[in-house]
């Protein structure tokens, strides 16, 4: 599972977040709706990343063939119970920990201080990683 915040950070930069999305070996999941966000704030990610919008797309489209996007279907069984691990804290990260849910996954990569110490999923941060890689 990856969240907004680490595809965003590879989409902006040539960095070890966006090597670890395209090379690092790891199977990356996320909501299929997060692509569309992404793709509607274009324009604001191209001045922040000062690539033109065409090369933007292209990087976007790179990361986007590194991560399975899923359908709300696939894990709003598992809404209810994500809202109760992120009591008082954003329930915008409930799509994220529901689909963790729903796949058995290992964890999230997140940079989301709100998701860190998140119980009953485990948290992955870009430096875990960093040290976990072979």
């Amino acid at each position: 599972m990856v969240d907004a915040n680490i595809l965003i950070a590879a989409l902006l930069r040539d960095s070890t977040t966006r090597r670890l999305v395209v090379v690092g070996g790891h199977e990356l999941h996320a909501p299929q709706y997060l692509f569309d966000e992404i793709e509607g704030h274009r324009d604001e990610l191209s001045k922040r990343s000062s690539r033109p919008p065409d090369a933007l797309g292209e990087v976007l489209r790179i990361i986007r063939a590194h991560v399975v996007e899923h359908e709300a279907t696939e894990y709003d069984d598992h809404l209810e119970k994500a809202r109760g691990f992120l009591e008082r804290r954003d329930p915008k990260d409930a799509p994220y920990v529901a689909l963790a849910l729903a796949l058995r996954a290992d964890g999230i990569w997140t940079e989301d201080r709100g998701l860190v110490s998140l119980e009953g999923v485990t948290v992955y941060r870009t430096s875990d990683l960093i040290r976990l890689a072979p």
